[in-house]
């Protein structure tokens, strides 16, 4: 047996092994050694879980939209489903209100009850655990804002957090939660008890302050919500915090992917050491009662190690992601897809049905998984997971190839002439020769990573950063010739119609260069915007929120909406028939590419599906080192 869907939450349980969850409503256990012992029933309702927890032999779930789930430990069999559109107290809801997705992990277990948001955000269920009985549906203790952690570790003080920042102490026994402290300025996924130094650890997201969106890392504070101290260690989302059993050690990390060893001997934040080389972004942890670790990656791989951060085994889970579609040079019915494994070819051809898609290559790079691809005269360039930018013709030869190892790699561009290429990165960008692959350029904006880049039509570079800075270099200049603080970060960048379009926090941004933002594209949209693409009057976008909006050009008018896709839309791009007529084609998480039509009417919602088609699936590979401490 193999797990076959992405586990997207993992948790020990003592005498059980380890319970994870999977983004189709499933639960599964494995043994200690990740071989498969069972696993829950399919379900039609299934959606990615990220609420989970286990108490008094049950499994608690909650999924993307907001139902509640429940399950027998023993068995796996499913035992309740609450619904989130009816299980609701009405008279709080607007007109037409419909649960909202999010990735919110917060269930609170009590006293033999459970606490948790619902579908509508702003309502809280308490549950009696041992029927599953609504006893109350009350006003959510954080208000709008999904309940993100619920920690009941301390022996008296509860803790929770929401995805805004807040964290609260007080007590599920009376829901009186009076203590309030702001530590971020977006979620904050873990708060855990530190039973050493009688504190809490939690994570950040953005930072907050002057470092919001430019460094965080973790916070400790006191039971009486005095912030004791914190370490920025990241640039990216820091996703997890746990202890050793003893707490002599701690563990975070995030979507940098690497793990950081905390010695927690005393009460000063230090790191004993970092472990990289993971198959991906880090997304949660589970410590065994003898200390080895569980580490979950975000394409599902699952990583053991030793308690001091060293290589035990992996789980060898086959999975597969498009994240990024380019058409070629030569023939836009030509597609090159940035993979998990590598690089794949495919062409959009004419049959009685409409364009279909065939895949005519399929590369394995055996670098870290293919982040960007941008097309160059005969091929592409490419940027991987590990640090690495190469340069392929098509048929896979590789013409060269340059490890950048000072910072994760973000984003790539070629000139309009194709002779240059542009990489964002933590450490700013540089500019390759695209024949050589030598470095021409080092770019840099306040000392601030790099998330996006771009060219101009007449060679300008772009360049975006975390926290928002949009900055414009001539050739051969080093200091920027036009600055715009557009506020939000950034996912990707480019030029297209005498504009510049950034897409991210704030959704879709339509920027005309030496003045400012002129339009923006984000209504329904739940969560950051991933992708999007601009056509023939149309915009479309996709979102972490499982969705793909469409709107108007001229008036921003949403004529289309998607959510609860098979999978998470990455990629995403315009491709044409013979007679002209765009088709959206998605890259997905699963390797799925999906081609819809778009000659819906408004009010049917503009999309039609019309095929998908499945990459193969494959182990990451990866080999993990520890690097001497950097922080601490």
């Amino acid at each position: 047996m193999e797990l076959t869907d992405r586990v997207i939450r993992i948790l020990h349980v003592q005498g059980t092994g380890l319970v994870v969850s999977d983004s189709f409503g499933r639960v599964h256990v494995l043994d200690e050694e990740l071989r498969l012992l069972r696993s829950s029933p399919r379900v039609r309702q299934g959606r990615p879980l990220y609420g989970l927890t286990v108490a008094d032999g049950w499994v608690i779930g909650k999924d993307r939209m907001g139902a509640v789930w429940r399950w027998s430990l023993e068995t796996l069999d499913l035992v309740n489903r609450l619904d989130p559109a009816t299980v609701c107290d009405p008279s709080t809801l607007i007109e037409g209100e419909e649960p909202s997705p999010v990735s919110s992990r917060g269930i609170g277990v009590w006293e033999g009850r459970v606490f948790v948001t619902s579908g509508y955000h702003h309502q809280m269920l308490v549950l009696d655990l041992a029927t599953f009985d609504v006893l109350e549906i009350r006003p959510n203790i954080c208000g709008t804002s999904p309940m993100e952690w619920a920690s009941t570790e301390h022996p008296a003080l509860h803790a929770i957090s929401d995805k805004k920042g807040n964290l609260r102490f007080g007590s599920f026994s009376d829901l009186e939660f009076p203590v309030h402290v702001k530590l971020d300025d977006g979620n904050i996924h873990r708060v855990r008890y530190d039973a050493r130094h009688d504190r809490f650890w939690c994570t950040q997201d953005f930072g907050e302050g002057e470092t919001a969106d430019i460094a965080n890392g973790v916070v400790t504070v006191r039971p009486d919500g005095t912030k004791e101290s914190e370490l920025l260690f990241a640039r990216d989302d820091v996703e997890f915090v746990a202890f050793s059993p003893d707490f002599t050690r701690a563990y975070s990390g995030g979507f940098d992917g690497e793990l950081y060893v905390f010695d927690n001997t005393d009460r000063e934040l230090r790191v004993e050491r970092v472990v990289t080389g993971f198959s991906h972004q880090l997304s949660d942890i589970t410590v065994s009662p003898d200390g080895d670790l569980y580490v979950l990656c975000q394409d599902g791989e699952i990583v053991r190690l030793a308690p001091d951060g060293s290589f035990v085994q992996g789980l060898g889970f086959r999975r597969q992601a498009v994240w990024d579609i380019q058409p070629s040079d030569e023939d836009p019915s030509v597609l090159y897809c940035a993979t998990d494994s590598g690089v794949a070819v495919a062409e959009v051809r004419q049959v009685a049905g409409g364009p279909t898609l065939h895949v005519l290559e399929d590369h394995e790079t055996g670098h870290g998984f293919t982040r960007r691809v941008a097309p160059v005269d005969g091929g592409w360039i490419g940027i991987s997971r590990d640090r690495r930018v190469f340069r392929a013709r098509r048929g896979g030869e590789v013409l060269w190839s340059r490890h950048l190892p000072e910072a994760l790699l973000h984003t790539v561009a070629a000139s309009p002439d194709r002779t240059r290429a542009l990489v964002a990165s933590n450490a700013g960008a540089v500019e390759l020769d695209t024949t050589t692959g030598e470095t021409l350029a080092s770019l840099r904006v306040d000392g601030l990573p790099v998330w996006a880049c771009a060219y101009l039509p007449d060679g300008n570079r772009v360049l975006t950063t975390r926290n928002g800075v949009v900055a414009a270099f001539a050739p051969g200049h080093d200091e920027p010739t036009w600055r715009l603080d557009q506020g939000e970060y950034p996912k990707r960048m480019w030029a297209q119609d005498g504009f510049l379009y950034i897409v991210g926090d704030g959704g879709l941004k339509e920027i005309a260069v030496g003045h400012g933002v002129t339009r923006l594209w984000k209504d329904l949209l739940s969560n950051t915007a991933e992708n999007a693409a601009v056509a023939d009057g149309l915009v479309c976008v996709s979102s972490y929120g499982m969705q793909v909006a469409a709107y108007t050009y001229e008036n921003d008018e949403l004529v289309g909406f998607m959510e609860d896709l098979p999978d998470y839309p990455k990629a995403l791009t315009f491709v044409r028939d013979d007679s002209g007529r765009p088709y959206l084609l998605l890259g997905c998480r699963t390797g799925l590419l999906s081609l819809y039509r778009l000659d819906k009417s408004p009010e049917e919602g503009t999309f039609a599906a019309l095929e998908d088609h499945w990459l193969p699936r494959r182990p990451a590979r990866y080999t993990l080192r520890s690097l001497p401490s950097a922080a601490g």
